[in-house]
């Protein structure tokens, strides 16, 4: 089991709220509908608008000749579509030591999910710290605990049918519980012993030093594997945050070699805990309040502050030389590190550039028209804790990967250029606003979402301000915000790929790697450089 990455962006705004179809629900409505789905999203149509609805339907039925069906697919009425979003104060409690706790009812079943993260950087201090930090990390909960051997707490979770589970990352720590009930509190009382007492059995060591030491042989047996690395080291060079173990360093650790790390990860300090399912508040409150009373005031390794990053090489083309059938190929340049005004307007121009699917202008051009790929997508960065990147990506033929290298940035200069259009901004609003409710359709995504909001710092009214921002966003700030970072001279071009046969000029489409900026070899050992 790899160190688990707790810092992956989340959605763009995220939350679960009501979906209300025609018209608002009155109160009576809403707390039957809450009662019945126990959910904190309940669907509603009040009876006046249901009339209101079933009265247009037969208007609408009556021109299409009586069959109900619209001669074509644009002329569908679909009902007014409105999102509001839950604030997260109507479930938030401040406990004992200034814990924020996120505390979601759901009634559905008797189940209890929760979820503590734990804000602290946990970068290793040097290079040789890497293998013992990820394989500390891999044996919580799966090493036992200073009471039970691993069998034991296997045997026993599987008995009540219950998931515990625990983890180190780069930037935040977590345990988490899914359980019946009348299991939950016990079962509760068990996470601040796998977090700060793991047993560290020397059986399952083995097994977990096996694995790591196979993953590390195993990491760029893949175009993709190879591309993860190089990128970040392009973008951001080297930096505790994506140093990696070598083979001579995992070999020699043994369980006594992690005894150091014991306790590392946790405290009561920037705790933030998000429960959902079915509880009584007043009992829940009392329990996190001993819960929280089991963790340290102070984190055992690491500081408040995160070193500095190199930032990233120059612009031009690199190339992994790899003898893979096809051209994998990440370009990029640098983003903004949230929160920040423009990352919002990215977002909405990435939508109608490269990530709206099939009615993005990349799916278009480059997959649609030309053929070059299935895939295609562009992407922007979510990150509170570095300036992120703004990225295309895509696999191809290797003959023509300098031919799709040149469709993406004469795509980019042409929408600087003309800037978009009045459908194209209407359907990204709809996408990135209609989405949201999928995405929060249960309880426990809810509370984990506030609890990684209170991490990050979010406004209490951020789900309600996203919204606002992307209904009220210009053409303007979208083409504003798309040429100050997706500059095509800006980019790092990354390609993994067999060399010889990427650098042939592609005559036909007049196509060559060596036309957009110097040529750089990039090898295995300059993008595992730790310095």
């Amino acid at each position: 089991m790899n160190r688990m990455n707790m810092i992956r962006a989340l959605a763009l705004a995220g939350s679960v709220g009501t979906l209300v179809l025609g018209a608002d629900m009155d109160a009576k409505a809403k707390d039957a509908a809450a009662a019945i789905a126990g959910k904190a999203a309940p669907v509603s149509v009040k009876a006046a608008a249901a009339a209101s609805a079933v009265k247009s339907a037969a208007a609408a039925v009556a021109k299409t000749g009586g069959n109900g069906i619209p001669d074509h697919y644009s002329k569908i009425a679909f009902p007014e579509f409105t999102y509001q979003p839950p604030q997260p104060r109507d479930y938030r409690v401040v406990l004992d030591r200034g814990v924020v706790a996120y505390l979601i009812p759901d009634t559905t079943l008797a189940l209890i999910q929760m979820t503590v993260l734990f804000g602290h950087p946990n970068l290793p201090a040097k290079p040789g710290d890497v293998a013992a930090l990820n394989l500390y990390s891999s044996m919580l909960k799966t090493g036992g605990t200073i009471r039970f051997k691993p069998e034991q707490l296997e045997d026993s979770l599987e008995f009540v049918a219950a998931t515990l589970g625990a983890g180190i990352g780069d930037m935040q720590a977590e345990v988490g519980m899914d359980a019946l009930k009348k299991n939950a509190y016990a079962l509760t009382d068990l996470l601040p012993e796998i977090a700060l007492q793991p047993r560290l059995d020397p059986e399952v060591f083995k097994v977990q030093k096996k694995n790591y030491l196979e993953n590390l042989r195993h990491r760029y047996d893949t175009p993709n594997g190879v591309m993860g690395i190089a990128f970040e080291h392009v973008m951001y060079g080297s930096h505790p945050s994506n140093w990696m173990a070598t083979e001579k360093e995992v070999a020699p650790l043994t369980p006594a070699g992690l005894k150091p790390w014991i306790g590392a990860g946790y405290s009561v300090k920037n705790m933030v805990i998000g429960v959902a399912g079915q509880f009584n508040r007043d009992e829940m409150i009392a329990h996190l309040n001993k819960f929280i009373a089991r963790f340290p005031d102070k984190y055992k390794i690491g500081s408040d502050s995160i070193p500095p990053y190199r930032g990233p090489d120059s612009p031009g083309t690199y190339i992994i030389d790899k003898q893979f059938t096809q051209a994998t190929i990440k370009m990029g340049a640098p983003g903004v590190k949230r929160p920040d005004p423009d990352y919002y307007r990215l977002v909405v121009a990435s939508y109608v550039f490269g990530d709206g699917g099939f009615t993005s202008r990349l799916m278009e051009k480059v997959r649609s028209n030309e053929g070059l790929a299935y895939g295609i997508d562009s992407d922007v960065g979510s990150d509170y804790y570095r300036r992120s990147t703004v990225s295309v990506a895509l696999q191809t033929k290797v003959e023509t990967g300098a031919y799709a290298v040149k469709l993406v940035l004469s795509e980019m200069r042409r929408m600087a250029k003309d800037g978009i259009t009045d459908v194209e901004l209407q359907r990204a609003k709809d996408g990135l606003i209609k989405s949201l409710p999928a995405m929060f359709d249960r309880p426990s995504a809810t509370a984990h979402i506030f609890a990684q909001g209170e991490i990050w710092k979010r406004s209490p009214d951020h789900y309600t301000e996203y919204m606002d921002i992307i209904t009220k966003m210009t053409k303007a700030e979208v083409e504003t915000a798309f040429r100050k970072y997706f500059n095509p001279d800006s980019m790092r071009i990354v390609l993994v790929g067999p060399k010889e046969q990427l650098m042939k000029a592609d005559v036909r489409n007049q196509a060559s790697l060596s036309n957009f900026g110097p040529v750089r070899d990039l090898t295995l050992q300059d993008i595992e450089a730790r310095k």
